[in-house]
C-alpha cells in the first residue's frame, strides 16, 4: 500500500512539473523577467472576459462565476461580474467600491479588496519578479507558456494565500490563468479570454 502511494506521489509531482515546464534559472530566467517588464510597460490598457472557480470546503460544488474587467494604467480597474449575479468591484487608485445591480455602492470584503490589489498587480507587472511581498519563480513549457509561481514572504499575504499561479501567453506575455491557493485550502482559478490591449477606456468607468 506504501509502495503505491509512493507511487502514485511520483506521478503525480511528475505530471504538474511537466504542466509547468522547466525553470527558468541564471541568464534564462533574467531574460524571461526584462521580457516581462517590457511586455507590461507597454500596456496601458486592457480589456478581457473572465470566468472564475472557487474550489472550497464550505460548497459541495465548486463556484462558477462569470465576467469583464477592464483595467488602465496604472491602478484603474473595473472588475465585474455578469453571472450568476451581477456585481462591480471598482479600484481607483487605491479606493475600492462595490455596486450592486442597482447601482447601489457598499463597502466590500477584505478578501475582495486583496483580490483587486493582486489582479492590478498581475497585469502590470508588479506582482512577477521578487519583491517585498513575493518570492518568484519561473517556468516555460514546450508551448512556450511562461508560468510563474509566486510564494509570499510578507506576513500578511501569508495569511490569504499559500501561493499564487500564473501562466503567461506565449505571446504577449499577459496573464491567461491565475491560480490562487488560499491559506485555508480554498482554491480560486480565473481564466482570461478574449482580451483586447490598449483600447481607449473613460474615466467613468473607474467611478
Amino acid at each position: 500500500m506504501k509502495k503505491m502511494f509512493l507511487f502514485l506521489m511520483v506521478i503525480m509531482l511528475g505530471v504538474n512539473a511537466f504542466a509547468q515546464g522547466t525553470e527558468l534559472t541564471g541568464d534564462s530566467r533574467t531574460e524571461i523577467v526584462s521580457k516581462i517588464e517590457k511586455a507590461h510597460k507597454q500596456l496601458t490598457s486592457l480589456s478581457a472576459t473572465f470566468t472564475q472557480e472557487k474550489k472550497s470546503s464550505l460548497f459541495t460544488d465548486k463556484v462558477v462565476q462569470k465576467g469583464k474587467l477592464q483595467y488602465k494604467s496604472p491602478k484603474q480597474l473595473r472588475w465585474e461580474y455578469t453571472s450568476p449575479t451581477v456585481t462591480t468591484v471598482i479600484f481607483n487608485n487605491g479606493k475600492v467600491s462595490l455596486k450592486n445591480a442597482n447601482g447601489k455602492v457598499s463597502a466590500p470584503n477584505k478578501m475582495l479588496d486583496e483580490m483587486g490589489s493582486m489582479i492590478i498587480n498581475t497585469i502590470n507587472g508588479n506582482f512577477l519578479k521578487d519583491n517585498a511581498d513575493f518570492k518568484a519563480r519561473y517556468y516555460k513549457n514546450g508551448k512556450g507558456e511562461v508560468t510563474v509561481v509566486l510564494a509570499p514572504i510578507n506576513k500578511k499575504i501569508k495569511s490569504f494565500y499559500k501561493n499564487i499561479t500564473i501562466v503567461l501567453n506565449a505571446s504577449t506575455l499577459l496573464a491567461d490563468k491565475v491560480i490562487m491557493n488560499e491559506a485555508n485550502g480554498d482554491v480560486t482559478t480565473i481564466d482570461f479570454a478574449s482580451k483586447k490591449t490598449n483600447v481607449a477606456l473613460s474615466d467613468s468607468l473607474f467611478k
